[in-house]
């Protein structure tokens, strides 16, 4: 999957849908061009998207996870950090708008990245999710990518 270009050779849409989208999801941020001082991060997720059949009924969060960095190098003394992620997932339309946290006294509380895309399934079959992310604390926003491992 290349997060720059957004796709990953896309297949249909969503088939019929499952009761949710769950495992480890593994791909990249990548930040716009004009950022040149801002890396690529890499994306390992514990998330899970939950259609209503599953539990992600209207209103409710559908989307949930939490991943940590593991280097870590913008927060002296820091340089394993947690975060959570919560947000919606639209079955309908493969919508999925996801917020990321970091759980830590030493990061601002209103540091939180938002992601903000579109799960598909790829040619190989998997699942997949591009989009855009933006992180409006730092001033930052990119391309993102990623797919649900294989299981």
């Amino acid at each position: 999957m290349n997060a720059a270009s957004g796709s990953g050779g896309l297949k249909d849409p969503l088939p019929t849908p499952k009761k949710h989208y769950s495992g480890l999801w593994i791909g990249e941020a990548r930040p716009d061009p004009s950022l040149p001082d801002v890396p690529v991060n890499p994306i390992k997720w514990s998330l899970s998207l939950l259609t209503p059949e599953g539990g992600g009924g209207s209103g409710a969060v559908s989307a949930f996870g939490a991943g940590f960095f593991d280097d870590s190098g913008d927060i002296p003394g820091m340089q394993i950090l947690h975060y959570t992620i919560n947000g919606k997932f639209d079955v309908e339309s493969g919508g999925v708008s996801l917020k990321k946290q970091y759980v830590s006294r030493l990061v601002p509380e209103d540091l939180v990245v938002k992601y903000e895309g579109k799960l598909t399934i790829g040619e190989d079959g998997q699942p997949q999710i591009t989009g855009q992310w933006f992180n409006d604390h730092e001033h930052a926003f990119g391309v993102f990518g990623c797919h649900l491992e294989e299981q």
